[in-house]
């Protein structure tokens, strides 16, 4: 599946769709399904934003989440769906931007992480370790596609400086292609107002590192 015509209103209703079709997908699956996704994108093409806005869909207070280059990792409880069997439970948010060595990844069981029911992992930069992601992996590409200003030099990923973007879905994941094409009818159902389209190859095509 591949959005255009992004800004900050359909990365909202981007984010209330992906959480609409999990509550749905999930409604009669227990446990819930774990999903990994992975974040790929140039610097400022709203990769942080674009995670900010899932958080906030998931009752979590987004100015809270914030690129965790230099911790890592940061794990959020979703708002009254901790524990519960309502999903995503659990929001697990990291940044490998800074990452050199492969065995920094594990150092934080990212096993446990992506393997847990009900628990959703983003992964910023995930592109610069394609090899380490699960093979169920949904990898999510940020391009962009009008821009106001130049990328910001610091590591800043908010977005805030693009006018639009193109975000393309890619999984091989047969269940998570039933998932995205639950977003997908939620987002025609909300009135999308940027341009939906499926890709022509919908598996996941090798990803490239953008920077």
């Amino acid at each position: 599946m591949r959005l255009s015509g992004v800004g900050i209103e359909q990365i909202v209703q981007l984010a209330d769709a992906m959480i609409a079709a999990e509550r749905c997908v999930t409604s009669t699956q227990r446990p819930a399904p774990p999903r990994c996704f992975a974040l790929v994108g140039t610097l400022g093409a709203g990769k942080t934003r674009f995670c900010q806005e899932i958080a906030r869909a998931c009752g979590i207070d987004p100015a809270e989440v914030t690129s965790p280059t230099f911790t890592l990792l940061k794990s959020y409880d979703c708002a009254d769906h901790a524990d519960s069997s309502a999903a995503p439970q659990r929001l697990h948010h990291l940044d490998w931007y800074r990452i050199t060595d492969e065995d920094e990844l594990w150092q934080l069981g990212l096993d446990e992480l992506w393997e847990t029911p009900g628990d959703w992992t983003l992964i910023e930069w995930a592109d610069r370790f394609p090899e380490s992601m699960p093979l169920d992996t949904i990898w999510i590409r940020i391009r962009a596609t009008d821009t106001t200003d130049h990328a910001p030099a610091n590591h800043s990923d908010t977005g805030s400086d693009l006018s639009f973007r193109e975000i393309e879905f890619q999984t091989d994941d047969p269940d998570h292609r039933h998932w995205l094409t639950e977003v997908k009818n939620h987002l025609v159902t909300a009135g999308f107002t940027g341009t939906i389209e499926p890709l022509l190859n919908d598996g996941s095509a090798e990803i490239a590192g953008d920077g």
